[in-house]
Protein backbone atom coordinates (compact mmCIF):
# COMPACT_ATOMS: atom_id res chain seq x y z
CA UNK A 1 0.00 0.00 0.00
CA UNK A 2 1.36 3.37 -0.93
CA UNK A 3 1.87 6.09 1.68
CA UNK A 4 -0.58 8.27 -0.23
CA UNK A 5 -1.18 10.97 2.35
CA UNK A 6 2.52 11.87 2.53
CA UNK A 7 2.61 12.38 -1.25
CA UNK A 8 -0.65 14.33 -1.26
CA UNK A 9 0.38 16.88 1.31
CA UNK A 10 3.92 17.38 0.11
CA UNK A 11 2.51 18.28 -3.29
CA UNK A 12 -0.32 20.28 -1.70
CA UNK A 13 2.00 22.37 0.42
CA UNK A 14 4.32 22.93 -2.53
CA UNK A 15 1.36 24.27 -4.48
CA UNK A 16 0.45 26.66 -1.68
CA UNK A 17 3.98 28.03 -1.60
CA UNK A 18 3.91 28.46 -5.37
CA UNK A 19 0.40 29.84 -5.76
CA UNK A 20 0.07 31.60 -2.42
CA UNK A 21 -3.14 33.45 -1.69
CA UNK A 22 -5.10 32.06 -4.65
CA UNK A 23 -4.78 28.45 -3.48
CA UNK A 24 -5.33 29.42 0.16
CA UNK A 25 -8.58 31.15 -0.82
CA UNK A 26 -9.68 28.11 -2.82
CA UNK A 27 -9.05 25.86 0.18
CA UNK A 28 -10.94 28.09 2.61
CA UNK A 29 -13.55 26.13 4.59
CA UNK A 30 -16.59 27.70 6.27
CA UNK A 31 -17.03 27.59 10.04
CA UNK A 32 -19.94 25.83 11.70
CA UNK A 33 -21.01 22.21 11.29
CA UNK A 34 -24.00 22.69 8.97
CA UNK A 35 -22.19 25.08 6.64
CA UNK A 36 -19.14 22.83 6.53
CA UNK A 37 -21.20 19.70 5.85
CA UNK A 38 -23.06 21.48 3.06
CA UNK A 39 -19.70 22.42 1.56
CA UNK A 40 -18.55 18.80 1.73
CA UNK A 41 -21.68 17.63 -0.08
CA UNK A 42 -21.32 20.32 -2.75
CA UNK A 43 -17.63 19.61 -3.30
CA UNK A 44 -18.20 15.86 -3.55
CA UNK A 45 -20.98 16.21 -6.13
CA UNK A 46 -19.08 18.83 -8.11
CA UNK A 47 -15.91 16.73 -8.19
CA UNK A 48 -17.81 13.72 -9.50
CA UNK A 49 -19.66 15.83 -12.10
CA UNK A 50 -16.37 17.26 -13.36
CA UNK A 51 -14.77 13.83 -13.59
CA UNK A 52 -12.18 14.39 -10.87
CA UNK A 53 -13.27 11.09 -9.33
CA UNK A 54 -15.84 8.41 -10.23
CA UNK A 55 -17.35 8.27 -6.75
CA UNK A 56 -16.65 9.26 -3.18
CA UNK A 57 -18.07 8.43 0.25
CA UNK A 58 -17.36 9.97 3.61
CA UNK A 59 -18.24 9.98 7.29
CA UNK A 60 -17.88 12.26 10.31
CA UNK A 61 -17.56 10.69 13.76
CA UNK A 62 -16.85 11.67 17.33
CA UNK A 63 -15.93 9.65 20.42
CA UNK A 64 -17.98 6.45 20.13
CA UNK A 65 -20.58 7.92 17.77
CA UNK A 66 -21.09 8.24 14.02
CA UNK A 67 -22.46 11.72 13.31
CA UNK A 68 -23.07 11.65 9.58
CA UNK A 69 -22.25 9.76 6.38
CA UNK A 70 -22.68 10.62 2.72
CA UNK A 71 -21.67 9.80 -0.84
CA UNK A 72 -21.62 11.24 -4.34
CA UNK A 73 -20.90 10.03 -7.85
CA UNK A 74 -20.88 6.42 -8.93
CA UNK A 75 -19.77 3.05 -7.62
CA UNK A 76 -19.92 1.86 -11.23
CA UNK A 77 -19.91 4.32 -14.11
CA UNK A 78 -20.93 1.86 -16.81
CA UNK A 79 -24.12 0.81 -14.99
CA UNK A 80 -24.66 4.25 -13.39
CA UNK A 81 -24.73 2.57 -9.98
CA UNK A 82 -24.70 5.39 -7.42
CA UNK A 83 -22.10 5.47 -4.68
CA UNK A 84 -23.64 5.21 -1.21
CA UNK A 85 -22.13 5.08 2.29
CA UNK A 86 -22.84 1.31 2.19
CA UNK A 87 -20.81 0.67 -0.97
CA UNK A 88 -17.93 -1.76 -0.39
CA UNK A 89 -14.43 -1.15 -1.73
CA UNK A 90 -10.83 -2.01 -0.78
CA UNK A 91 -9.59 0.26 2.00
CA UNK A 92 -5.87 -0.03 1.24
CA UNK A 93 -3.48 0.42 4.11
CA UNK A 94 -6.19 1.35 6.59
CA UNK A 95 -6.34 -2.46 6.76
CA UNK A 96 -3.23 -2.25 8.95
CA UNK A 97 -5.30 -0.69 11.73
CA UNK A 98 -7.04 -4.07 11.99
CA UNK A 99 -3.64 -5.72 12.49
CA UNK A 100 -2.80 -3.33 15.32
CA UNK A 101 -6.18 -3.88 16.95
CA UNK A 102 -5.92 -7.66 16.49
CA UNK A 103 -2.47 -7.64 18.07
CA UNK A 104 -3.73 -5.67 21.05
CA UNK A 105 -6.68 -8.06 21.42
CA UNK A 106 -4.35 -11.06 21.25
CA UNK A 107 -2.37 -9.56 24.13
CA UNK A 108 -5.64 -9.12 26.05
CA UNK A 109 -6.45 -12.77 25.25
CA UNK A 110 -3.01 -13.70 26.71
CA UNK A 111 -1.92 -15.23 23.41
CA UNK A 112 0.71 -12.69 22.31
CA UNK A 113 3.62 -10.85 23.92
CA UNK A 114 4.28 -7.59 22.06
CA UNK A 115 7.96 -7.53 22.97
CA UNK A 116 8.90 -11.21 22.63
CA UNK A 117 10.79 -12.41 19.55
CA UNK A 118 8.28 -13.35 16.84
CA UNK A 119 10.47 -16.35 16.06
CA UNK A 120 9.09 -17.88 19.27
CA UNK A 121 5.69 -18.41 17.59
CA UNK A 122 6.27 -18.16 13.82
CA UNK A 123 5.56 -21.15 11.60
CA UNK A 124 7.46 -19.66 8.62
CA UNK A 125 11.21 -19.12 8.25
CA UNK A 126 12.35 -15.64 9.21
CA UNK A 127 16.06 -14.89 8.93
CA UNK A 128 16.92 -11.20 9.29
CA UNK A 129 20.60 -10.82 8.37
CA UNK A 130 21.64 -9.10 11.60
CA UNK A 131 20.21 -11.99 13.60
CA UNK A 132 18.74 -9.71 16.27
CA UNK A 133 15.30 -10.47 17.75
CA UNK A 134 12.32 -8.83 16.05
CA UNK A 135 9.13 -8.37 18.06
CA UNK A 136 5.50 -7.79 17.08
CA UNK A 137 5.92 -4.24 18.38
CA UNK A 138 8.75 -3.74 15.88
CA UNK A 139 6.53 -4.97 13.04
CA UNK A 140 3.59 -2.81 14.11
CA UNK A 141 5.74 0.32 14.35
CA UNK A 142 7.54 -0.26 11.02
CA UNK A 143 10.85 -0.48 12.87
CA UNK A 144 11.64 -4.16 12.21
CA UNK A 145 14.07 -3.33 9.41
CA UNK A 146 12.02 -5.14 6.75
CA UNK A 147 11.89 -3.30 3.42
CA UNK A 148 9.59 -3.64 0.39
CA UNK A 149 11.36 -4.23 -2.92
CA UNK A 150 10.18 -3.96 -6.51
CA UNK A 151 11.43 -7.44 -7.38
CA UNK A 152 9.72 -9.08 -4.41
CA UNK A 153 6.81 -7.10 -3.02
CA UNK A 154 5.70 -5.26 -6.17
CA UNK A 155 6.28 -8.07 -8.69
CA UNK A 156 5.15 -11.07 -6.64
CA UNK A 157 3.13 -9.53 -3.81
CA UNK A 158 0.62 -8.00 -6.26
CA UNK A 159 -1.50 -10.08 -8.62
CA UNK A 160 -3.90 -8.54 -11.14
CA UNK A 161 -7.03 -10.13 -12.57
CA UNK A 162 -8.23 -11.86 -9.40
CA UNK A 163 -8.65 -10.90 -5.75
CA UNK A 164 -6.82 -14.07 -4.71
CA UNK A 165 -3.06 -14.00 -5.23
CA UNK A 166 -1.84 -17.45 -6.35
CA UNK A 167 0.96 -17.12 -3.75
CA UNK A 168 -0.29 -17.66 -0.19
CA UNK A 169 0.77 -15.41 2.68
CA UNK A 170 2.93 -18.02 4.41
CA UNK A 171 4.56 -19.08 1.14
CA UNK A 172 5.39 -15.51 0.19
CA UNK A 173 6.84 -14.74 3.61
CA UNK A 174 9.02 -17.87 3.47
CA UNK A 175 10.25 -16.93 0.00
CA UNK A 176 10.93 -13.29 0.94
CA UNK A 177 12.14 -13.49 4.55
CA UNK A 178 13.68 -16.95 4.77
CA UNK A 179 17.40 -17.25 4.00
CA UNK A 180 16.72 -20.06 1.51
CA UNK A 181 13.78 -18.33 -0.19
CA UNK A 182 13.99 -17.56 -3.91
CA UNK A 183 13.00 -13.93 -3.20
CA UNK A 184 15.56 -13.54 -0.43
CA UNK A 185 17.89 -10.58 -1.00
CA UNK A 186 20.02 -8.17 1.00
CA UNK A 187 17.70 -5.38 -0.17
CA UNK A 188 14.82 -6.95 1.77
CA UNK A 189 16.30 -5.64 5.03
CA UNK A 190 17.78 -2.37 6.23
CA UNK A 191 21.31 -2.28 7.70
CA UNK A 192 20.12 -1.24 11.16
CA UNK A 193 19.02 -2.98 14.32
CA UNK A 194 15.30 -3.46 15.08
CA UNK A 195 13.79 -0.40 16.71
CA UNK A 196 16.37 2.09 15.39
CA UNK A 197 14.71 3.36 12.17
CA UNK A 198 11.14 3.89 11.01
CA UNK A 199 10.80 2.40 7.50
CA UNK A 200 7.25 1.72 6.28
CA UNK A 201 6.88 -1.92 5.29
CA UNK A 202 3.91 -3.74 3.79
CA UNK A 203 5.76 -7.05 3.99
CA UNK A 204 6.30 -6.38 7.69
CA UNK A 205 2.55 -5.87 8.10
CA UNK A 206 1.90 -9.15 6.32
CA UNK A 207 4.30 -10.85 8.73
CA UNK A 208 2.40 -9.27 11.64
CA UNK A 209 -0.76 -10.98 10.39
CA UNK A 210 1.08 -14.31 10.27
CA UNK A 211 2.38 -13.79 13.82
CA UNK A 212 -1.18 -13.24 15.08
CA UNK A 213 -2.37 -16.38 13.28
CA UNK A 214 0.44 -18.49 14.74
CA UNK A 215 0.10 -17.01 18.23
CA UNK A 216 -3.68 -17.50 18.39
CA UNK A 217 -3.79 -20.86 16.60
CA UNK A 218 -6.43 -19.67 14.13
CA UNK A 219 -6.29 -18.05 10.72
CA UNK A 220 -5.76 -14.31 10.72
CA UNK A 221 -8.92 -13.78 8.68
CA UNK A 222 -10.99 -15.80 11.17
CA UNK A 223 -9.46 -14.06 14.19
CA UNK A 224 -10.06 -10.55 12.84
CA UNK A 225 -13.58 -11.43 11.73
CA UNK A 226 -14.52 -12.95 15.10
CA UNK A 227 -12.78 -10.40 17.32
CA UNK A 228 -13.17 -7.18 15.29
CA UNK A 229 -15.54 -7.22 12.32
CA UNK A 230 -18.39 -9.10 13.99
CA UNK A 231 -18.41 -7.16 17.30
CA UNK A 232 -18.33 -3.88 15.34
CA UNK A 233 -21.10 -5.01 13.02
CA UNK A 234 -19.02 -4.45 9.89
CA UNK A 235 -20.48 -5.50 6.56
CA UNK A 236 -17.04 -5.66 4.91
CA UNK A 237 -14.85 -8.70 4.30
CA UNK A 238 -11.39 -9.87 3.29
CA UNK A 239 -11.01 -9.40 -0.45
CA UNK A 240 -9.27 -12.72 -1.09
CA UNK A 241 -12.12 -14.58 0.64
CA UNK A 242 -15.10 -12.66 -0.72
CA UNK A 243 -18.43 -11.61 0.77
CA UNK A 244 -20.65 -13.72 2.97
CA UNK A 245 -24.32 -14.21 2.19
CA UNK A 246 -25.25 -11.25 4.43
CA UNK A 247 -22.55 -8.85 3.17
CA UNK A 248 -23.38 -5.18 2.87
CA UNK A 249 -23.84 -2.95 -0.14
CA UNK A 250 -22.63 -3.44 -3.71
CA UNK A 251 -18.93 -3.54 -4.56
CA UNK A 252 -17.43 -0.44 -6.15
CA UNK A 253 -15.57 -0.71 -9.42
CA UNK A 254 -12.06 0.75 -9.21
CA UNK A 255 -10.90 3.12 -11.93
CA UNK A 256 -7.64 4.31 -13.42
CA UNK A 257 -7.27 6.55 -16.46
CA UNK A 258 -6.93 5.71 -20.15
CA UNK A 259 -4.52 7.53 -22.48
CA UNK A 260 -7.11 10.27 -23.01
CA UNK A 261 -7.59 10.84 -19.29
CA UNK A 262 -10.99 9.14 -19.11
CA UNK A 263 -11.96 6.82 -16.27
CA UNK A 264 -10.96 3.25 -17.12
CA UNK A 265 -12.20 0.26 -15.11
CA UNK A 266 -9.33 -1.66 -13.52
CA UNK A 267 -9.08 -5.41 -13.03
CA UNK A 268 -9.32 -6.66 -9.45
CA UNK A 269 -6.08 -7.28 -7.58
CA UNK A 270 -4.96 -9.71 -4.92
CA UNK A 271 -2.15 -9.33 -2.40
CA UNK A 272 0.08 -12.13 -1.18
CA UNK A 273 0.53 -10.00 1.96
CA UNK A 274 -3.23 -9.42 2.27
CA UNK A 275 -3.15 -8.41 6.00
CA UNK A 276 -1.36 -5.23 4.89
CA UNK A 277 -4.14 -3.91 2.68
CA UNK A 278 -6.90 -6.12 1.33
CA UNK A 279 -9.85 -5.62 3.64
CA UNK A 280 -12.97 -4.34 1.86
CA UNK A 281 -15.34 -2.02 3.71
CA UNK A 282 -17.84 0.80 3.36
CA UNK A 283 -17.72 4.34 4.73
CA UNK A 284 -20.25 3.23 7.34
CA UNK A 285 -17.90 0.41 8.35
CA UNK A 286 -14.84 2.63 8.70
CA UNK A 287 -16.92 5.22 10.54
CA UNK A 288 -17.69 2.61 13.18
CA UNK A 289 -14.03 1.62 13.40
CA UNK A 290 -12.87 5.22 13.78
CA UNK A 291 -15.60 6.00 16.30
CA UNK A 292 -14.62 3.06 18.52
CA UNK A 293 -10.95 4.03 18.30
CA UNK A 294 -11.80 7.58 19.39
CA UNK A 295 -14.25 6.35 22.04
CA UNK A 296 -11.78 4.14 23.96
CA UNK A 297 -13.61 1.00 22.87
CA UNK A 298 -17.15 2.39 23.21
CA UNK A 299 -19.51 2.48 20.22
CA UNK A 300 -23.08 3.76 20.47
CA UNK A 301 -22.99 3.44 24.25
CA UNK A 302 -21.71 -0.16 24.32
CA UNK A 303 -18.20 -1.19 25.43
CA UNK A 304 -17.24 -3.19 22.32
CA UNK A 305 -13.55 -3.49 23.24
CA UNK A 306 -11.87 -3.00 26.61
CA UNK A 307 -10.45 0.50 26.96
CA UNK A 308 -7.07 -1.10 27.65
CA UNK A 309 -7.07 -2.66 24.16
CA UNK A 310 -7.52 0.70 22.45
CA UNK A 311 -5.02 2.39 24.75
CA UNK A 312 -2.45 -0.32 24.01
CA UNK A 313 -2.84 0.22 20.27
CA UNK A 314 -2.66 4.03 20.44
CA UNK A 315 0.20 4.26 22.96
CA UNK A 316 3.28 5.82 21.28
CA UNK A 317 5.98 3.19 20.81
CA UNK A 318 8.34 4.77 18.30
CA UNK A 319 9.21 8.45 17.96
CA UNK A 320 12.23 10.71 17.65
CA UNK A 321 14.07 8.24 15.40
CA UNK A 322 15.10 8.45 11.73
CA UNK A 323 11.91 8.46 9.69
CA UNK A 324 9.84 9.74 12.60
CA UNK A 325 11.74 12.80 13.77
CA UNK A 326 9.10 15.56 14.02
CA UNK A 327 8.37 16.41 17.67
CA UNK A 328 4.97 15.02 18.66
CA UNK A 329 4.83 12.46 15.84
CA UNK A 330 4.70 8.80 16.84
CA UNK A 331 3.46 5.38 15.90
CA UNK A 332 1.70 2.87 18.13
CA UNK A 333 0.44 -0.49 16.85
CA UNK A 334 -0.21 0.51 13.23
CA UNK A 335 -1.70 3.77 14.54
CA UNK A 336 0.24 6.86 13.47
CA UNK A 337 0.50 10.54 14.16
CA UNK A 338 2.29 12.27 11.30
CA UNK A 339 3.09 15.90 10.59
CA UNK A 340 3.64 16.78 6.95
CA UNK A 341 5.55 20.02 6.53
CA UNK A 342 6.98 22.23 3.82
CA UNK A 343 8.45 25.57 4.79
CA UNK A 344 6.24 27.35 7.33
CA UNK A 345 3.17 25.21 6.57
CA UNK A 346 2.22 21.90 8.15
CA UNK A 347 -0.67 19.50 8.66
CA UNK A 348 -0.89 16.81 11.37
CA UNK A 349 -3.14 13.75 11.25
CA UNK A 350 -3.66 10.73 13.47
CA UNK A 351 -4.95 7.38 12.20
CA UNK A 352 -4.17 5.86 8.80
CA UNK A 353 -4.59 6.32 5.05
CA UNK A 354 -4.43 3.95 2.10
CA UNK A 355 -3.65 3.96 -1.61
CA UNK A 356 -3.61 1.37 -4.37
CA UNK A 357 -4.58 1.35 -8.06
CA UNK A 358 -8.05 2.93 -8.04
CA UNK A 359 -8.09 3.29 -4.24
CA UNK A 360 -7.61 6.39 -2.08
CA UNK A 361 -8.77 6.19 1.54
CA UNK A 362 -8.39 8.33 4.65
CA UNK A 363 -9.39 7.57 8.25
CA UNK A 364 -8.06 10.44 10.30
CA UNK A 365 -8.44 12.85 13.14
CA UNK A 366 -6.71 16.18 13.48
CA UNK A 367 -5.24 16.01 17.02
CA UNK A 368 -7.34 18.11 19.36
CA UNK A 369 -10.31 18.28 16.98
CA UNK A 370 -13.52 16.75 18.41
CA UNK A 371 -14.33 14.83 15.22
CA UNK A 372 -12.68 12.22 13.07
CA UNK A 373 -13.32 11.57 9.40
CA UNK A 374 -13.48 8.89 6.73
CA UNK A 375 -12.98 9.73 3.06
CA UNK A 376 -12.89 7.10 0.29
CA UNK A 377 -12.46 7.39 -3.51
CA UNK A 378 -12.71 4.62 -6.13
CA UNK A 379 -10.38 6.47 -8.51
CA UNK A 380 -7.58 9.04 -8.51
CA UNK A 381 -7.66 12.60 -9.89
CA UNK A 382 -5.21 13.07 -12.75
CA UNK A 383 -5.12 16.86 -13.07
CA UNK A 384 -4.14 19.82 -10.92
CA UNK A 385 -7.79 20.96 -10.51
CA UNK A 386 -8.79 17.42 -9.53
CA UNK A 387 -5.93 17.08 -7.11
CA UNK A 388 -6.72 20.41 -5.46
CA UNK A 389 -10.41 19.50 -5.27
CA UNK A 390 -9.54 16.29 -3.43
CA UNK A 391 -7.27 18.13 -0.97
CA UNK A 392 -9.96 20.76 -0.45
CA UNK A 393 -12.53 18.08 0.36
CA UNK A 394 -10.16 16.39 2.81
CA UNK A 395 -9.36 19.71 4.46
CA UNK A 396 -13.03 20.68 4.80
CA UNK A 397 -13.89 17.35 6.37
CA UNK A 398 -10.88 17.09 8.67
CA UNK A 399 -11.61 20.37 10.45
CA UNK A 400 -15.28 19.57 11.08
CA UNK A 401 -16.62 20.88 14.41
CA UNK A 402 -19.27 19.09 16.42
CA UNK A 403 -22.92 19.87 15.62
CA UNK A 404 -24.98 21.29 18.44
CA UNK A 405 -26.94 18.03 18.50
CA UNK A 406 -24.85 15.07 17.23
CA UNK A 407 -27.98 12.93 16.94
CA UNK A 408 -29.30 15.32 14.30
Amino acid sequence: MRQFLRWVFRAFLALILLAGAAVAAFLYAPSGYEARLASVEWQAERGAARGHWPGVMWAVVTDGEVISTGAAGFANLEDATPMTPDTIMPIGSITKVLAGLAGSLAVEDEMLDLDAPVSDVLSVPFDPPLGQPVSFAHLATHTAGILDTDAGYEEVGYHYGDTRNPVSLDAFLARYLGAEGDLSAAENFGPWAPGEVYAYSNVGAGLAGQVIADATGTSYAEYTSARIANPLGLTGYWGHIGPSDDAGGPMATLYGRDEDGNHDALPPYGLATWPDGQFNASANDLARLMAVMMGDGVLEGAQVFPASVIARQKTPRASDIPGKETPGDFIGLFWERETLSLGPLSATFEGHSGGDPGVITFMYRVPGNPTGIVLMFNGEPDSLPGFLSMVRLLRTLSGMPLPEDPSG
